[in-house]
């Protein structure tokens, strides 16, 4: 029998998964059993309410973007061109190996707009990112401001959300994350 943190991890990663093909609302805990291949009834013993199998989902999403940083080396110089080819990396990773975490995100982020629980980990979540983005960002920039960071950050969250959800804008991400940096920053 898997131990018990392996099965938490399968629920939460096939809850994941599922959020490409049926959205948010699709995941429930029966149809995570089904998909899962497990007895009925299992997503909800170890996830007893929806609250808590989407805060599960947000923390493996946090356990995957932690280690797909932790795979980027630091910099702690960088020119203003690596820095904006970096941030449009990131924002372009939503239409390529990172889409369902991107997705997902977006739509736990939206629920979270209804779940004080789930948006304090939707925080957290955004917190790592703005952090990993602080230190990419002040490699060029080092008298980026906290503020401006977040605000960079935001900026950058929409443009990947249109990218993911819609397929637009049609601009170069590097030139937007390039122009967006000189906007705050130069």
């Amino acid at each position: 029998m898997p131990r018990k943190t392996d099965r938490r991890e399968l629920l939460a990663d096939t809850a994941l998964r599922m959020i490409d093909d049926v959205g948010l609302d699709g995941v429930t805990h029966r149809a995570v059993d089904a998909a899962a291949g497990v007895p009925v009834g299992t997503t909800s013993n170890f996830f007893k309410t929806r609250t808590a199998l989407y805060a599960a989902i947000a923390r493996r999403i946090l356990d995957q973007q932690t280690e797909a940083e932790k795979q980027r080396p630091a910099s702690t110089s960088a020119t203003s061109h690596q820095v904006a080819d970096l941030l449009a990396e990131a924002v372009d990773a939503g239409n390529g190996p990172a889409r369902n975490r991107y997705l997902a995100r977006f739509e736990l982020s939206v629920e979270a707009a209804r779940d004080p629980e789930l948006a304090h980990l939707m925080r957290e979540l955004r917190a790592v990112t703005v952090r990993t983005r602080a230190e990419q960002i002040r490699a060029a920039y080092p008298h980026a401001t906290d503020d401006q960071v977040d605000a960079i950050v935001s900026l950058l969250t929409g443009i990947a959300l249109d990218r993911v959800a819609l397929d637009v804008p049609a601009l170069d991400t590097a030139a937007i994350a390039h122009a967006v940096l000189r906007g705050f920053l130069e």
